[in-house]
């Protein structure tokens, strides 16, 4: 049986620009031709999700997809996992349809046929531990942001509104990760513009403001969004948003072209004040809606 969770949800890794491009292209045409793709990959776990689904594994390079690196994975059957440990090899298969991705057919394999740390685990980003986390209650700290207009605002200046918040980087090329939180934002603008007009506004911060300027900003919120009136595309500078994201518990490692990292969701109330923590991609609008509903509501 494998042990208690060991770590929190944990993003890819990849480098080169080749790879991420030939990784766009191939979900290009999964999504244009509405097929599913599956891949053969090999690997080693090194720990487990908090949800019962999610594995972390060093893997090879699965041809025709992506080099080695360390990322999460998500089983359908969780009792596919019940049989592993952290540490142990194996092999599966990677299925990738037009908005998730998840593995299956785990197989064992002798220790010997995986070679250790593939891709390099970044173990300080595992160990990123020691700063401290904002809880519900806790004021949000300052924080000096641009938008995808150009223009400098603050976290302050949403005060008066309750405030949806997540951090996100625009080249995120899985489906599931960073894609699923906007595409679940797209999905909550119109509900909560209906509800409650502009009382509430959601914010998406990028950790990658070398290649996340304002422009390829803009250009990103085109996919999800006609009206930034009440969604706006963030980031800053790099300390700021280090700072800022630790502070949710986000932690990322630059790794190529692509980051590693964890994901967080943030209901932030009128007064500025963090009331509710989603970690990972597996919250649902309904949750998000009632709990706005609630916080207005008082």
């Amino acid at each position: 049986m494998r042990p208690g969770s060991t770590l929190q949800h944990y993003h890819h890794s990849r480098t080169g620009a080749s790879a991420a491009r030939l990784f766009f292209l191939l979900l290009l045409l999964t999504v244009g031709c509405g097929l599913q793709r599956s891949y053969e990959g090999q690997g080693r776990i090194v720990g487990f999700g908090d949800d019962g689904r999610t594995v972390i594994i060093e893997h090879e390079d699965i041809p025709r997809l992506m080099p080695a690196m360390t990322m999460p994975f998500q089983v359908q059957d969780s009792t596919e996992l019940t049989s592993f440990a952290q540490g142990d090899a194996l092999r599966f298969t990677l299925h990738l349809s037009r908005d998730s991705s998840w593995i299956a057919d785990l197989i064992p394999l002798p220790d010997s046929a995986v070679a250790r740390h593939p891709a390099g685990a970044p173990d300080a980003f595992l160990d990123a531990t020691a700063t401290p986390l904002l809880e519900p209650g806790d004021a949000v700290p300052v924080a000096t942001l641009v938008n995808q207009a150009g223009e400098t605002i603050n976290l302050a200046d949403f005060q008066g509104r309750a405030l949806l918040l997540t951090f996100i980087y625009t080249r995120c090329p899985l489906p599931d990760f960073c894609p699923l939180l906007s595409r679940q934002f797209q999905r909550l603008q119109p509900v909560l513009a209906n509800r409650f007009g502009d009382e509430v506004h959601l914010l998406s911060i990028s950790f990658d403001p070398a290649y996340d300027t304002p422009a390829t900003l803009r250009d990103y919120a085109r996919r999800y969004t006609q009206n930034t009136s009440t969604w706006s595309f963030t980031t800053g500078s790099e300390e700021a948003i280090a700072d800022l994201a630790s502070r949710f518990g986000v932690f990322f490692a630059a790794n190529g072209d692509t980051f590693d990292h964890n994901l967080t969701t943030a209901l932030i109330d009128q007064e500025g004040r963090v009331v509710h923590l989603w970690r990972g991609n597996d919250w649902q609008t309904e949750d998000v809606l009632a709990a706005v509903s609630d916080l207005i509501a008082d």
